[in-house]
């Protein structure tokens, strides 16, 4: 029989994924990222390559499988749409919340701590952001999840069955995102296990020996070999020094080197990213730090694991903004343990309606988080404000309900639910046109014959050959960045400038796609009648390369003198 527990894990995930998948039919792939994953995804299925990643008709070395073996199966089960582009990540993010539940019911004995810690985490911006989107990092956080649950019961309850465990999620981790997977966490829990010496050392049944044991265990060791090996031997065995050189050498250890983006590359980046990416739920955070203890296991782990993520992330040269999402689990954990703090009474430890502290740390800072999305609306004519104005008067309405009826843990839970699902699905419908700007979709209708040539001056859509079936060429244009990375991520058609320029001639309708910060370059350099300009969208002008106008002939007849 189906205990309660597993019940709520059920309820949980049904619940994150029917809100998370809730519009998603009418959320277009976006450049630069998810068109990557979809189209690798698509190739790899054309060429049935289920070892070896392929975009453009070539292998690609960029990140191991299981994403896209995740798209592979879902496109083989329901065809290829962006609806289906985005079901694997919908239901890992419905794997994280009930596993959210799991481990903190685990750490706490506390069915309204890993209820409140579900909901937290389904309703923090990164998290809900990242869910929505075709990348690796919905199924690294779940796997990373994991191995900061488990780790910890292992240390705490000296629970080898729960280390073997970890290291079947660091595995699953390093055929997700790579060596990254094993090596961050490896190092957080070598770091953890050297900090509890520190602190326990004078205790009588506290040794070190244990620790060691357990983090080294012989059976997890075996597991994750046997898990995370098979793929790095096959590609080896496949491509040689390529996938060294490729996979092991550009895609990380220069990742880690030369930064990609350089203009986002200071020290500062994360500590900027990290406040944001918590919203709503930064204040009340924060104002748990005080009470963070060094000497309690957890607390110990949750520091060492959060400073580790955020200090490695910003020493690393190439940054992006899902990098550090691993380091918001305690944050997310510390803040349902302060929510418990606020609605608990001290003395009874039952629930109390003195809600003044909470409404200052958690309900306004939901109302001024609900605020900037709406008035966010006004400033962009593209966006419709509706679906805000309508979630406003549902949520005012459930505060105003609420505030009398509340009685229980069970009830609170119910009263922060409906307002996030209902603050989170308004955004959803709100969101397309800034996508669809961000996508190459807004191109398909200016693009007529897509026979003709297609080319992109100085950037590339990749999500054009998802929506067109046609693959442009991209036009190479001097940039500013290392050329390792121009070079070693380049798979798609490419030609000069120059040769682009000479061959104008002969490519009589042919479109191409000009982002606007080349425009000025590119109509100083090819002006009418060579290009028309057919439209514009917000990022780019699309214009069609004419014919050569014929040369007019002037003649002169001079009188001949008899």
């Amino acid at each position: 029989m189906i205990n309660n527990h597993m019940l709520r894990i059920g309820a949980l995930f049904l619940l994150t994924v029917l809100s998370y998948g809730f519009y998603n039919a009418y959320l277009p792939i976006t450049d630069p990222v998810e068109s990557n994953y979809v189209l690798s995804a698509i190739t790899m299925l054309k060429h049935n390559s289920w070892i070896s990643p392929m975009i453009y008709d070539h292998v690609w070395y960029d990140k191991p499988p299981l994403t896209y073996w995740a798209l592979m199966i879902t496109y083989k089960l329901f065809g290829i749409s962006d609806f289906t582009s985005r079901i694997p990540n919908t239901l890992v993010a419905g794997a994280s919340v009930a596993l959210m539940y799991h481990i903190t019911y685990r750490i706490s004995k506390s069915t309204f701590a890993g209820i409140l810690c579900a909901i937290l985490l389904m309703s923090t911006l990164q998290f809900w952001y990242i869910s929505h989107a075709v990348i690796t990092d919905g199924f690294l956080f779940f796997f990373t999840l994991a191995i900061f649950g488990y780790s910890y019961l292992a240390f705490t309850n000296n629970d080898k069955s729960a280390m073997v465990k970890a290291y079947i999620a660091a595995a699953l981790a390093v055929i997700t995102k790579g060596p990254i997977g094993i090596i961050l966490p490896g190092l957080i829990l070598l770091i953890y296990i050297c900090a509890r010496h520190a602190i326990h050392r004078k205790d009588k049944i506290y040794q070190l020996s244990k620790d060691i044991k357990l983090l080294f265990n012989p059976l997890g060791l075996l597991a994750f070999i046997a898990i995370a090996s098979p793929w790095y031997i096959a590609m080896y065995s496949i491509h040689g020094e390529q996938f060294i050189s490729g996979f092991l050498g550009l895609h990380n250890v220069d990742r880690a080197l030369i930064s990609e983006h350089p203009k986002f590359n200071v020290w500062y980046y994360y500590l900027l990213i990290v406040p944001l990416s918590l919203l709503p739920w930064t204040p009340v955070i924060v104002y748990h730090l005080k009470d963070l203890n060094w000497k309690d296991d957890f607390d110990l782990l949750g520091i060492i694991w959060f400073i580790v993520i955020v200090l490695f992330y910003s020493l690393v040269a190439t940054k992006y903004l899902t990098y550090t999402l691993p380091a918001i689990i305690p944050c997310i954990i510390w803040a349902a343990v302060k929510i418990c703090e606020l609605v608990t009474d001290k003395e009874t430890g039952e629930f109390t309606q003195s809600f003044k502290k909470f409404n200052y740390l958690i309900t306004l800072p939901l109302g001024i988080y609900y605020m900037i999305f709406t008035f966010a609306t006004a400033f962009d004519k593209s966006l419709d404000s509706k679906p805000l104005i309508v979630g406003s008067f549902i949520i005012v309405c459930m505060i105003l309900i609420g505030r009398y009826y509340i009685t229980s843990f069970f009830k609170l839970a119910i009263y922060a639910l409906v307002p996030l699902i209902t603050l989170y699905s308004a955004i959803t419908i709100t969101v397309p046109p800034i996508l669809f700007n961000q996508s190459g979709l807004q191109f398909r209708t200016f693009i007529e014959d897509t026979s003709k040539p297609i080319y992109v001056y100085g950037n590339y859509y990749t999500s054009i050959v998802y929506y067109m079936d046609t693959t442009p060429t991209q036009v190479f244009v001097d940039t500013t960045d290392d050329s390792i990375w121009t070079e070693g991520k380049t798979l798609m058609p490419t030609i000069t400038k120059e040769t682009f320029l000479s061959n104008t001639s002969n490519n009589r309708g042919a479109y191409v796609i000009v982002p606007k910060k080349y425009d000025k370059d590119f109509s100083n350099t090819l002006p009418y009648p060579k290009a028309k300009l057919v439209n514009k969208t917000k990022l780019a002008s699309i214009y069609k390369l004419q014919s050569e106008p014929p040369v007019k002939r002037v003649v002169c007849s001079r009188a001949i003198s008899p």
